[in-house]
This record gives structure tokens, sequence and C-alpha cells, in this order.
């Protein structure tokens, strides 16, 4: 066990813009935050560029770069991230997509790329897909899972496959199902990209009459007729956390994303009683497992997603109440902590402004507290106020700047 520990908590999508509220304020500025304002006044600010200026994140790539990996050298794809998320075990070869359940109608034109977010019947819709099977390639094994909400991830198994094919999703509603092409001239991406195609169109053959589904469309819910591939990889081989530090890690999360980076760089998951990965997720119950695995590992990494659903959701009211929820849910922390010997770091992979609805490239906040941070004169937490902090401004590397405070480094040179 070493002398300090760390926890690194990310509120996925938290940053914003001016333009989230009528008063000019960013959902972190007009949100009531006395605990992440103590922490505030305990530690040090400053602005994080999850990957670097100007360069627009996605969660999979922010957080590699975040926990010091390179994202431009490193990113093997986020398909493979979702399988191991989700409990699928995944082997050298393998090619691995992550999926949603959408809607199409009988001309594969997508009428809602999540279903609706479909909350329920994951399991049916599970079960009716493990019955795939390449026509054109009977030699690969095709595997399934479903995770949280629309989500899920595919793996193909079998002999002369790439991940080097292009997706199925088009990304907008009203647009047709892509046809999935080889993004190189070779053999395998062609045999990949067709197998991919004859799965996707299995998949509507399956779910269109599934009883759950015919349920839905009564009810007046778009039915998750249909399986859309995306984020093609193999499996990457990454240093991991313990084998950089010499630490002990724990990751809780409920998207398969964050569970699965947390997995491949050597984090033992654990879920959270009521971790839902959406709005109605049990924040409490993840900073209470947090302080609990503390007292036994190193290090541990909490990520929380409502705050980036909100913003993809472009609701403002929803953003607001979500993070006064996680302020709410880390009194016991700020209260309970060995803050002798621990380091917190806490901040967002990304902002999601509401007015957009997406990702974008503007910086997010980021604090350190800890005995050995030097605390700044900033006695707020949010982005207007990090601009004063006195880490000033810089990129992504935020778990290796807590291993520092931690004294987990080795020297670099002599």
């Amino acid at each position: 066990m070493k002398e300090f520990k760390g926890m690194l908590i990310i509120a996925d999508g938290l940053g914003g813009r001016p333009t989230d509220t009528p008063e000019g304020k960013t959902c972190l500025e007009a949100a009531r935050t006395p605990h992440l304002d103590e922490l505030a006044r305990r530690g040090a600010l400053g602005l994080l560029d999850p990957i670097a200026p100007g360069v627009r994140p996605g969660s999979d790539t922010a957080h590699l770069s975040i926990f010091g990996y390179d994202p431009f050298r490193e990113y093997p794809g986020r398909g493979v991230f979702e399988a191991v998320g989700v409990g699928l075990e995944v082997h050298e070869g393998d090619i691995c997509f992550r999926t949603n359940f959408a809607t199409v109608d009988e001309n594969f034109v997508v009428r809602d790329r999540r279903a609706g977010r479909i909350h329920e019947g994951q399991e049916e819709l599970e079960r009716a897909l493990q019955g795939l099977k390449p026509r054109s390639a009977p030699d690969v094994e095709v595997l399934f899972k479903a995770s949280t909400e629309h989500r899920g991830a595919l793996v193909l198994r079998g002999p002369d496959l790439s991940p080097s094919v292009s997706e199925a999703d088009p990304h907008e509603v009203g647009r047709r199902v892509h046809e999935v092409v080889p993004l190189e001239d070779t053999p395998q991406a062609r045999r990949t990209a067709q197998i991919v195609n004859d799965i996707l169109k299995q998949s509507y053959e399956v779910l269109k009459d599934l009883p759950l589904n015919k349920e839905r469309e009564a009810k007046g819910l778009p039915p998750a007729n249909i399986l859309l591939p995306r984020g093609p990889s193999t499996v990457p081989r990454f240093e991991t956390l313990p084998q950089r530090y010499g630490i002990t890690g724990t990751v809780i999360a409920a998207g398969a994303l964050y569970i699965g980076i947390g997995k491949l760089l050597g984090l033992e998951f654990q879920r959270a009683e009521g971790a839902t990965g959406g709005l109605d997720t049990n924040v409490n119950n993840k900073i209470a497992l947090a302080l609990e695995e503390l007292r036994r590992k190193d290090f541990v990494f909490v990520h929380i997603k409502g705050t980036d659903t909100a913003g993809h959701d472009r609701n403002a009211q929803a953003k607001m109440g979500f993070i006064e929820r996680i302020d709410e849910a880390l009194k016991p922390l700020v209260e309970g902590l060995d803050w002798e010997r621990t380091h917190l770091a806490f901040t967002g992979d990304h902002a999601t402004p509401v007015q957009y609805g997406d990702h974008v490239s503007d910086p997010v906040p980021v604090l350190f507290a800890g005995p050995n941070v030097l605390p700044d004169p900033v006695e707020a937490f949010h982005e207007r106020a990090a601009q004063r902090g006195g880490l000033h401004r810089f990129a992504g590397r935020v778990v290796p700047m807590l291993a520092g405070y931690n004294n987990w480094l080795q020297k670099f040179g002599t």
C-alpha cells in the first residue's frame, strides 16, 4: 500500500458555455455547489483541455488523455472498450464494435438512433440476437451483449478479419443506414464489411417482429428494431496503471465505455448499487463505494454520466439539478476522506453545452486537493473561477499529475 492515495472523479460532459442560461452563466456556474466550492477553497483550480486546445474530444479519447495516454498514437477505437465494459471476453484478433439499438422504417431510414433511449427489455433483445451468424462466413462467431439503455457491444471472432471498415450509423435521423465498406483494399477488410452488412440486416429481420417491439409500437414508442455497429477496433496493448505506478486501483462506473477503459488500464471494476449510467443513477452510492474501496486500494476512479446526458438532451434544468446531486453526494467525501494522505482530482472529460447539445473543444474546470497541493485564492468551482486558478490551463494528463502529488512517479532522467 502506498503512502498516499488518489481519487479521480469525472463528471461526464461537465463543462458548459454562458449560453446555457438566460443569465449568461454555465450550468455549473448557476448550480448551487457548496461542497465543490469547499474543495476549491482547499485546493487549486485550472482549465483542462481534455486532449489539446482546439481538439473536439470524444469521451473515449478524452479519458485516455486524462489518464496520461496519447490518444493520437494509442487509441484503438471505441468498440473494444464497450465490449470489455459489458463483460464480453475479448481475444487478440477479435473485431469489436459498439452498437446502438435504433429505430428504422422498412427502407432502413433511421427514425430514432437510440430507440427512444430504451429503458427496458434489453435482456429480451439480447436473447433474440444470440443466433446471429454470418451467412457468408460460417467460420466467424458473433458475440453480442446489451449494455445500458440503447447501448451494446458486438464482437466478431474468426480468421481473416480487419477493423478497417466504415460505420453503419449515419448519425442523423432521416438518413438511410449506411452500407459498411472496407477502408483499405485488403481481403480481410472486404470480408469484414460483408459480414457486418449481413449482421445488421439479420438484426432487423430478428427484431422487427419481436413481441417487445410490437408492444412498444402499440404504446407509441419507437421499436428497437435494428442493431447499428460502429467504432470498430481490436484489442490494444496498454501499459496498465499498476505497471506504470505500482498501484492497485478500482473503477466505479455504470457505462460500458468507462468500465472497459478502467479494466483495460488494470483497474478492478466495482458496481455501486443503483448505478444506471443515466440521470436516475445513485450518485450517493458511487461515492460511498469509492470511500470504501479507497480503504483497500491506492487509487479509485469514479465516473458519473448524467451531466453529459442532460447536455445532449439540451436540458439546462436537468443538468443543473444533476450537478447539485453530485455536489450533495460529495458531502461524505469532503467530511470523511483521509485528507492527510489522499489527493483528489475532480473534472469533466469534455464540455457539453446545452444550447449545442454535443461535445465541444472548450476547456473544462479541474481541481486538485490534498496535503501536497498548494492552494490558490479561488473559492468556487466553475469555468469562470477556473480561469483564475493557480494551475492555469493545461492539456490531458490529470492522472499523471495526481500521481505526482502522490509521489508515485519515477524520475525522468538522472
